[in-house]
């Protein structure tokens, strides 16, 4: 007899709810989640260490209870460009009068300002830049606990910079996100590129793609629904109702979403990937309680065990 079988996350739900939000804006992180704490919507904060400041160490970790606090590097810097070739500037730098064909010393060896798009901003040569990410995962984890930091974000987008590509995957990230809407993925499936991820929807475009998410036919996959990107963006577009919308719709429906940070959402992805489905039975070879669907009926499957239909 073949079998329907469904993948669900706890609450015996197919789809989940998340958050990524850059920066670490405090003033305007505070006023987000003032308005998705109460509908128990999680997610995940990232963070540049050089602008965690604002409080004590222990005001940090009260602040962003029950939230992923995941690391965006420090100083929050492009990488130099493998495309592109650096002359840097005997001159003292100047926002004014500098020449944006160089790049100026900032007083902080690796990291230099250059004259981007959108005015200028700081750069690092490759090796600074994995130095900054490493201090900055350090010195998050020393507010927030060794070893929590475990989420990668690059600054901006993904930086065209091999070699500091291929040393954050070395640095064991879960995932490394980089910037852009990305809409109805693969019917809102988790992604499946870690190190190339990105959110679903923006403040500006959170409530049309929540609804086609809302619409989403479950085939029987877990889905994801995650928004970012920056706090301060419903301050700059005038969003701020949206997001209360959205929470007021999307949020306190634990029977029909799963609220958990981007890291939580991927390790029950990875465990449920671990279990052996056949024609007969389903072995949970995670230390995660998975759940399903078996036609049509809650299936609750403890980590190691096993069930026969």
């Amino acid at each position: 007899m073949k079998h329907t079988v469904k993948k669900l996350f706890p609450g015996f739900t197919g789809k989940s709810v998340t958050f990524t939000i850059d920066d670490g804006n405090t003033v305007y992180d505070k006023k987000f989640i003032d308005i998705v704490r109460p509908k128990g919507i999680k997610g995940t904060f990232n963070l540049c260490s050089h602008n965690v400041s604002a409080m004590s160490p222990e005001e940090y970790r009260k602040f962003y209870s029950g939230f992923e606090i995941a690391n965006h590097c420090k100083y929050h810097p492009f990488a130099f460009d493998d495309s592109k070739t650096y002359e840097k500037s005997a001159e003292k730098f100047s926002p004014e009068t500098s020449d944006g064909r160089y790049i100026y010393e900032s007083g902080t060896a690796g990291l230099y300002h250059f004259k981007a798009p959108q005015g200028w901003r700081m750069v690092a040569d490759s090796e600074s830049y994995v130095r900054f990410a490493s201090e900055s995962k350090k010195e998050l984890e020393d507010i927030f606990g060794e070893g929590s930091v475990t989420g990668f974000v690059w600054p901006y987008c993904r930086q065209n910079n091999s070699f500091v590509f291929e040393s954050l995957k070395k640095a064991g990230y879960y995932g490394i996100r980089t910037t852009g809407d990305r809409a109805d993925r693969d019917n809102f499936g988790v992604p499946k590129d870690r190190m190339n991820w990105s959110y679903n929807a923006s403040d500006r475009s959170l409530l049309r793609i929540a609804d086609m998410y809302e619409k989403a036919e479950n085939k029987g996959e877990l889905q994801m629904f995650s928004f970012g990107v920056h706090s301060i963006d419903f301050e700059r577009n005038g969003t701020w109702k949206d997001l209360e919308l959205f929470a007021e719709k999307f949020g306190g429906k634990p029977d029909k979403y799963y609220y958990a940070s981007v890291k939580d959402i991927f390790a029950y992805q990875d465990a449920m990937d671990k279990c052996v489905i056949n024609e007969n039975c389903m072995e949970n070879l995670s230390d995660f309680t998975l759940y399903f669907e078996v036609d049509g009926k809650n299936v609750k499957l403890p980590a190691h065990g096993k069930s026969e239909f």
